[in-house]
């Protein structure tokens, strides 16, 4: 399913067969997603294939256990910061009333719909497990704030809180980066930095290490290289301000599924949400904007008066600081709000369940937590019940999100990979994969993967391949910013080429990497990728030994200490029998190899020159 592909099927380095060191040291460098590749999620999917070889079962059942552990923990957390709260402004909340505020916002955030995408969609254990260490190290911290109000003992869950669970948040997915603003947030409204003398200076030194330092970096490096929004936009067909302003109303899009999770609105794929080109396109751009300011300011000025309302927003707003700003992200996801819902959750229980000074209706106001509660899990029992047969989700997700490109795709593949047992079945599914890759090909004028699907499911079925076709995606490949999805199906269509599976599109393959390769939007990871594909289509279809090369050594130019375009060239030199080169190659991955681990590899391919 959609990135679970990349991330997990197709990545030969997370079949570990046992578990050891060298073994786990290969699947935690294996990742290709992030900056930093995050390691402890690539381990614990490497793990769950030495338990059951692939099974899916096995893998959202991890899942499950993490979204299960992490309800534990929301509710951990609950209770402290309603300790927290109750210590600090002398609100009177009986310890059995606090415990079962807690209770309701655990049951509630674990049953949300809007969170179920982050069990079954098996690579955004990412996501969860960075939320996990996040929670423990929101409890950790307050937890250990709580104990410094009497004495010092509460430094070493502070520091676990800043220096054990952000780096394991991170490494698992960068936005467990925000952590120390998290924790800043819950310093300023419950605590306000009331501690002894030198632990409140020692206290602001540590957050001026982890939040202003790498403000100041992170700014520093903008204003030193301004050059890099500009090129890492290149890949996207939105610019840095169309972005900003489409943001706003995606946050409120997501506030509206926080408190009304309409299941026709829910979905894997959102990217039929319109762009906003400018203030007053669409419309609702600019109170989108405006009404995220204001928000702001009024939790900001009210943070004293209703601090847990001051909380649950700026809480839910800080979540989404990372993934909602200027960074040159996809626009929307679901899974992006798996942690910040915790803010509004928790704001939206205290005062249901709290009575403050309305006890008259404190009953009518349980009686609706309880409904609230009813509502969600029937949703997310249905939604789940979607999520479990593979057919009725793509078409649930087609016919809720029509004008989604990649529900089209999703659908279109699905069908197309269908195996038939009679030749009644096999024109109803080539019916169907070829209506909805023509409608996403009519979708979007710079989308390519419709139009390689038409190509790849005619070549497939010996079907003739429509001329219009290979020239509006060679001028779509050329023109338009190139995905990464779309170097993916270049290189398995050149792979079905290869197999001799598809056939009469030989020199069409040829054309379209051609048209790929001068797309100026083509860099880094992505144009060795279709480098890589390319040369394995110069060596096997074209017989270009000379071109292959070349191919291969474009990749290592791209980037010379990555050890898999070496490996790609090894391979390259050890079917043209040049031995000579591909030991003088050896010895250079070697060197580069320093954790070693490409050492099973590369005694496999020294085999075939001895």
């Amino acid at each position: 399913m959609f990135d679970d592909s990349v991330n997990i099927l197709e990545n030969d380095k997370l079949r570990i067969t046992s578990f050891d060191w060298l073994s786990l040291k290969q699947a935690a460098l294996s990742g290709t997603a992030g900056s930093l590749g995050r390691p402890i999620s690539m381990v614990s999917f490497a793990i769950d294939y030495l338990v059951s070889e692939n099974s899916p079962a096995q893998f959202k059942l991890t899942n499950l256990v993490i979204h299960l552990i992490n309800g534990i923990c929301v509710y951990f957390l609950a209770l402290l910061l309603i300790k927290a709260h109750r210590a600090k402004h002398a609100v009177s909340i009986p310890v059995a009333n606090a415990a079962w505020v807690s209770v309701s916002i655990a049951a509630i955030w674990l049953l949300h719909p809007l969170n179920l995408s982050s069990v079954l969609y098996v690579v955004q254990r990412m996501t969860s497990l960075s939320s996990l260490f996040c929670f423990l190290g929101l409890i950790f911290y307050v937890h250990g704030r709580l104990l410094m109000a009497n004495n010092n003992k509460g430094w070493l869950y502070v520091f676990a809180a800043f220096f054990i669970f952000t780096p394991l948040a991170i490494f698992c997915k960068e936005n467990g980066a925000l952590l120390p603003l998290f924790l800043f947030l819950t310093e300023c409204i419950f605590f306000g930095f009331t501690a002894p003398l030198l632990s409140k200076k020692l206290l602001k030194t540590i957050y001026l290490g982890t939040l202003a330092l790498p403000a100041l970096l992170i700014v520093g490096y903008l204003a030193w290289h301004p050059e890099w929004l500009d090129n890492t936009y290149k890949i996207r067909d939105f610019t840095l301000a169309e972005r900003l302003f489409t943001e706003a109303r995606i946050i409120w899009f997501y506030i509206r599924l926080v408190f009304v999770p309409d299941i026709s609105a829910l979905g894997l794929f959102h990217d039929d949400i319109p762009l906003s080109r400018g203030w007053l396109d669409p419309l609702t751009t600019l109170p989108a904007c405006l009404g995220i300011m204001a928000v702001v300011i009024a939790s900001l000025f009210a943070y004293r008066r209703a601090p847990v309302a001051a909380f649950g927003v700026l809480f839910f707003l800080v979540g989404h600081s990372m993934e909602s700003s200027f960074l040159p992200l996809e626009l929307i996801h679901e899974h992006r709000n798996y942690l910040p819902t915790f803010g509004l959750i928790f704001a939206l229980m205290f005062y249901l369940f709290v009575p403050g000074k309305h006890n008259e209706s404190s009953k009518i106001r349980s009686l609706l937590a309880v409904a609230i509660l009813i509502m969600l899990a029937g949703i997310s029992y249905m939604r789940a019940g979607q999520w479990g047969d593979p057919v009725e989700m793509k078409l649930k997700e087609v016919s809720h999100h029509p004008q989604s490109v990649r529900a089209n795709i999703d659908i279109a593949t699905f069908y197309a990979v269908l195996p038939a047992t009679n030749p009644i079945d096999a024109n109803e599914y080539y019916t169907e994969a070829y209506k909805y890759y023509a409608k996403a090909a009519e979708l979007s004028s710079s989308d390519a993967l419709g139009l390689l699907g038409l190509i790849s499911l005619h070549a497939n079925n010996d079907l003739p391949v429509e001329k219009e076709w290979g020239d509006a995606l060679s001028q779509r490949l050329t023109k338009y910013p190139f995905s990464t999805n779309t170097g993916n199906s270049l290189s398995h269509l050149c792979q079905c080429v290869i197999a001799k599976t598809c056939k009469g599109v030989d020199e069409l393959t040829g054309t379209l990497f051609e048209a790929a390769l001068k797309n100026p939007t083509l860099t880094g990871k992505a144009r060795m990728q279709v480098l890589f594909a390319w040369g394995d289509y110069l060596y096997r279809i074209k017989h270009d030994n000379q071109a292959a090369l070349q191919a291969a050594q474009a990749a290592i130019d791209i980037s010379p200490k990555d050890i898999d375009t070496h490996i790609n060239m090894l391979t390259i030199l050890i079917n043209l029998q040049m031995f000579d080169s591909a030991k003088k190659e050896i010895q250079l991955i070697k060197q580069l190899d320093q954790l070693q681990n490409y050492t099973k590899a590369l005694a496999s391919l020294e085999e075939n020159i001895k």
